[in-house]
């Protein structure tokens, strides 16, 4: 079953589609598994079905999941999953960087947060 924490002030649909979504990306969701029945995580979790649906929906319109209409929904190919999560990275990516520019976050100050990162993780950095 889903351990998702219905907390904070983001909308319950937006929590349970990223709650699925870093099952998705962190393995504990298997590519061509079955999710849990909508209205079985909406008990789960005391929401309402349509919630949970909406979240699926999501879900399956960014690529991370496909349903078999009588059959219920999986999680994509691992391909599909794994490039449907690089999207999605990269667009909320380009948000924070557009309003960082806004705010006056100078080009410097994020070359050195992706040299950082990037050295970090040991796939080198210097740009």
């Amino acid at each position: 079953m889903l351990d998702i924490r219905l907390e904070g002030k983001a909308p319950i649909y937006e929590q349970v589609y990223g709650g699925i979504a870093q099952l998705i990306s962190s393995g504990r969701l298997k590519p061509e598994e079955r999710l849990p029945a909508v209205r079985e995580v909406a008990k789960h979790l005391g929401i309402n079905p349509n919630t949970v649906q909406k979240a699926y929906a999501q879900l399956e319109q960014a690529g991370l999941i496909y349903s078999i209409p009588a059959k219920g929904s999986y999680v994509a190919a691992e391909d599909n999953a794994a490039a449907a999560l690089r999207e999605e990275s990269l667009k909320r990516l380009h948000t924070e960087m557009v309003s960082a520019h806004k705010i006056g976050v100078i080009y410097d100050d994020v070359i050195g947060l992706v040299n950082e990162i990037w050295s970090d993780d040991g796939k080198g950095g210097n740009l």
